[in-house]
């Protein structure tokens, strides 16, 4: 497991103020979502992205200039999806039901006609200046199959927590690292960003949003 395990279950209620304004900063989750993303929006991504299945989870206004910002899910494959119902059924892991299953997701920009992907989260997270995280460097247990989680507002943009989702011993779909990974806005540099805590050598914790790593 990673030597952050004991903090970051707390990071959302560590980010500094100037970071993390109200969840209702703006960003609209679920039902609400049609007042921002309109079903031209939606065949707009489609077309876009080349996607023919894929739900809108959060959106937000960002202004005139700045567009819309919304978070994409695409569903599991039905093998996996069937793995992780009858896993739970039988009293093995069950994902949080206010929250979602997916096989990745993006934040996109909506400005005029144009769809900007900010981000991508599939087996690996990528933004716009590289790459965020793997999970299999952060301590993930089993095969990659997906990830579980939830969307958050942040810094009056859309954020997330992801949990990846594994194979682990005799073919058992788990969780495949704790705690989850936080990816938010960083309004200094202008973009998404893994935010995380560490141990350091005297035993002190730090916090903070982690620079793009090298490929």
């Amino acid at each position: 497991m990673r030597p952050r395990k004991a903090f970051a279950l707390l990071l959302v209620a560590a980010l500094p103020a100037a970071a993390a304004p109200p969840a209702s900063a703006g960003v609209k989750f679920g039902d609400a979502v049609p007042a921002i993303i309109k079903a031209s929006d939606l065949d707009r991504i489609r077309q876009a992205l080349s996607l023919k299945r894929f739900s809108v989870l959060a959106a937000v206004r960002l202004g005139a200039a700045e567009g819309r910002e919304a978070l994409l899910v695409e569903p599991l494959p039905g093998s996996v999806l069937s793995r992780v119902k009858e896993g739970c059924d039988h009293g093995g892991f069950c994902p949080d039901p206010t929250g979602f299953v997916a096989s990745r997701l993006r934040v996109v920009r909506i400005l005029g006609d144009g769809v900007e992907v900010l981000l991508t989260v599939g087996g690996e997270a990528r933004g716009a200046h590289g790459r965020l995280f793997d999970p299999r460097d952060l301590g993930m247990q089993g095969r990659f199959l997906g990830w579980t989680g939830h969307a958050e507002a942040a810094a009056g943009h859309v954020a997330m927590v992801l949990t990846p989702l594994s194979e682990r011993d005799a073919g058992a779909v788990g969780t495949g690292a704790e705690p989850p990974f936080i990816v938010q806005w960083n309004a200094i540099p202008g973009r998404f960003q893994l935010y995380d805590c560490e141990i350091d050598e005297d035993e002190e914790t730090i916090c903070g949003f982690r620079e793009e790593l090298a490929d």
